[in-house]
């Protein structure tokens, strides 16, 4: 379990610590594609949705999966169903984008396949 903490850890401080590329200006979220092509793309992606723009509640459903598919690229070994345990591995900044997750989940506006991403879709 400590191996499993370490990991992700050393995932949250890289997160923490690395410069997010710029998205692209005029970039429309519906014509790219919701996997990111690369891991500096989606911290930028994250990295949008956390702290640029509207708050994430408000956020369109291709903008949120937009920001969700990018966490699922950077570490997919999380598991939502842990984000809300303390020592479940999320990085605390991660947690709000969780939940947003379920509350979607729960009112029927993300579906159970886009509530779990796959980690297989990212190879």
């Amino acid at each position: 379990m400590n191996q499993i903490r370490h990991f992700f850890a050393e995932i949250a401080a890289r997160f923490r610590g690395s410069e997010p590329a710029k998205p692209r200006v005029g970039a429309v979220l519906q014509d790219q594609s919701p996997i990111p092509k690369s891991a500096q793309e989606a911290h930028a992606r994250l990295h949008r949705i956390l702290h640029e723009g509207s708050p994430i509640q408000e956020l369109s459903h291709s903008e949120f999966m937009w920001g969700w598919v990018a966490m699922a690229y950077i570490a997919p070994a999380l598991d939502p169903d842990e984000a809300g345990i303390e020592d479940g591995g999320w990085p605390a900044a991660w947690s709000p984008v969780a939940a947003e997750a379920f509350r979607r989940f729960k009112i029927k506006k993300l579906t159970k396949e886009e509530l779990y991403p796959r980690p297989t879709r990212f190879l």
